[in-house]
């Protein structure tokens, strides 16, 4: 805002120093020369000083200056007056007020100056009204600025908080999971296997005496053993997923991680016997997909992809296909001939569409078809 008055009154000093030269240039110039230079030296201590009292009293100074520059050197300084009531009345009372001071002053001014003061007290204001609403709106940008960095900071501090509880919620999962693993183990494989160890060593001392009765004990152990044998088959099959759910559910974290990335929209869906999806055509089709996604993010502009895997009588379809700008000419860089490379080494084929959105599909051979 001080800018905008220093750079208001130089206009007006240039303005009256021309229009004194081509005017009264006879009359007093060493005069007006120096209240010219004394009325910068006053305002320049006016901006430099620090006390409100002493900047009040080099605004009354300036004011009385120009009041008997006007009576005794020029009628010129008088266009000097507006601006300066301005910074007076600044902090003590509304805009319009020192406008209405300003414009009350008329009735004490020649006739011959009141256009070019009109014209001047109109300027002047008008600047410092555009000046003081661009600093207003500034300083209410800047006000946004920090409650918006804050409320980032907020975010930032309730992502760590998050990311913290997700760690802690999958430790506790994991120490859940073998505390549960380790418990089976005790009731039902370790009471199997110390069970028959003392079969068996009853057997052992029976053997000499009676071999019927150790031949009995030894074929209960042995059915004791088998049958501990399949609870173990069985704890380890419901422990370990089926490589169907262990796929989708890989693909579901990637996708989801990659909308979280960069609040793109990404779904899955998929059709037929997902079960008949080998792990290495799983992995296959993950790192595909991984390197379509960050194509996606790099090239295509898209606010939407989706991954369609469709298992068929022979072969698996799978597609990844955007929203984005697409492509009429498809150059293949590393990451497209990866894809290729890896489909072809199991037999399979890409097809690759840029026309609409950017789309590629892939087909694996399903094994033994």
């Amino acid at each position: 805002m001080e800018m905008w008055i220093i750079a208001t009154k130089l206009i007006i000093v240039l303005y009256i120093t021309v229009k004194y030269i081509y005017t009264d240039a006879i009359t007093y110039p060493a005069e007006f020369v120096a209240f010219i230079l004394l009325y910068i030296c006053i305002n320049m201590a006016y901006y430099l000083a620090n006390g409100k009292m002493i900047k009040k009293l080099m605004l009354f100074l300036s004011i009385g200056l120009l009041l008997f520059s006007y009576n005794c050197v020029s009628d010129f300084f008088v266009f000097l007056v507006p601006i300066n009531i301005y910074e007076i009345f600044s902090g003590l009372a509304t805009y319009l007020f020192s406008f209405a001071i300003s414009f009350s002053i008329m009735i004490f001014i020649k006739s011959k100056l009141i256009p070019e003061y009109i014209i001047t007290l109109l300027m002047s204001y008008l600047i410092l009204f555009l000046s003081k609403m661009s600093c207003d709106k500034l300083e209410s940008l800047k006000k946004r600025n920090d409650e918006l960095r804050w409320k980032i900071q907020d975010l930032y501090i309730k992502i760590d908080k998050n990311e913290e509880y997700e760690r802690q919620l999958k430790y506790t999962t994991q120490l859940e999971e073998r505390n549960k693993l380790s418990q089976r183990i005790h009731d039902d494989i370790g009471h199997t296997i110390s069970g028959s160890l003392m079969q068996l060593e009853a057997s052992k001392l029976l053997l000499d005496r009676n071999k019927d009765d150790a031949k009995k004990m030894i074929q209960s152990t042995i059915e004791t053993l088998r049958n501990g044998l399949e609870s173990i088959r069985i704890a380890l099959r419901e422990l370990k997923p089926p490589p169907e759910q262990m796929g989708l559910n890989r693909l579901k974290l990637v996708l989801d991680d990659f909308a979280l990335r960069t609040h793109i929209s990404a779904n899955l869906k998929y059709t037929g016997i997902i079960d008949k999806i080998t792990y290495s055509q799983w992995n296959i089709i993950m790192e595909n997909v991984k390197e379509l996604l960050t194509n996606a993010m790099k090239y295509s502009k898209a606010t939407k992809v989706s991954l369609t895997i469709d298992v068929l009588n022979k072969f698996i379809k799978v597609e990844m296909k955007d929203n984005g700008v697409g492509t009429d000419v498809v150059r293949k860089g590393l990451g497209l001939k990866g894809i290729e490379e890896r489909c072809e080494s199991v037999g399979g084929k890409v097809i690759i569409d840029g026309s609409n959105g950017f789309s590629v599909i892939f087909l694996l051979p399903l094994e033994g078809c």
